[in-house]
């Protein structure tokens, strides 16, 4: 009887584990530079993002993406700020003309490519 508790526990286990994987493998992480120049993007499943915009801000966007198209949208969840992408086969692009234009110490600009972080 204890030897099918142990491998019902380890069975738990194990799925808790695979599901924990998964989970991080289905987000996205698009990096543009290095560095103190470096800023991050990572989107997730349930729809949310955190975009960091330089490893030298204080602010963290967080809130809710969608997608429309080519468009890659990101709204913060305070709703003051939205920040806008086009798809391409290199990554992300930065829309600057439909961003808002507190980039909170980002290096990047207008047409910046923010490339998929793949593991």
């Amino acid at each position: 009887m204890k030897k099918i508790w142990v491998l019902a526990a380890l069975l738990l286990l194990s799925l808790l584990l695979l599901s924990s994987c998964r989970d991080k493998q289905l987000d996205r992480t698009y990096i543009f530079g290095d560095g103190v120049n470096g800023a991050e993007v990572t989107l997730h499943e349930d729809g949310s993002f955190t975009f960091v915009f330089s490893p030298l801000s204080s602010y963290l966007g967080i809130g809710k993406y969608t997608f429309s198209g080519d468009r890659l949208t990101l709204e913060t969840s305070d709703g003051k700020y939205r920040y806008v992408f086009r798809l391409t086969e290199r990554g992300i692009e930065f829309d600057a003309s439909a961003s808002s234009d507190s980039l909170w110490l980002g290096e990047f600009s207008d047409g910046s490519v923010f490339e998929e972080d793949i593991p």
